[in-house]
């Protein structure tokens, strides 16, 4: 697994295109907040894990066999992380470098060009009631 090698790589991020956020704010730091209840319910018990499962797998979502879904989500057990939705900056940098020796972008791009912290630093985890 990658975070074998890297212990700390940036696995999922949550983007939301530009304008949206001057446009309604109010919806994105929405959005924000209920993926942060939605981790956070999901690491409350194995129970919701399972309900989870259940929805992801229907055709509406991913139209999945269940039990692929529920292995991705156990093995191992933290596989799958939901509580922290902070980038941090070392990590970004370190994603710039390994970008542009890859090859997939020409020049850094800036922290700040890149993040906007707001939504991150104002995060209330929403109730998730299934």
């Amino acid at each position: 697994m990658t975070r074998d090698e890297w212990r700390n790589y940036i696995c999922c991020v949550l983007t939301v295109r530009e304008e949206f956020d001057p446009g309604n704010p109010a919806m994105v730091q929405n959005l924000v907040n209920q993926v942060l209840g939605a981790g956070v319910w999901l690491d409350q018990q194995q129970e919701n894990r399972t309900k989870a499962v259940a929805i992801a797998a229907g055709r509406e979502f991913f139209n999945q066999d269940p039990k692929i879904i529920q292995f991705v989500m156990e093995n191992p057990v933290d596989r799958v992380t939901y509580g922290d939705l902070r980038m941090i900056r070392a990590e970004f940098e370190d994603l710039m470098q390994l970008s542009m020796a890859a090859g997939t972008i020409k020049h850094p791009i800036a922290y700040e060009t890149y993040v906007d912290e707001t939504f991150a630093k104002n995060a209330r985890a929403a109730t998730i009631s299934l």
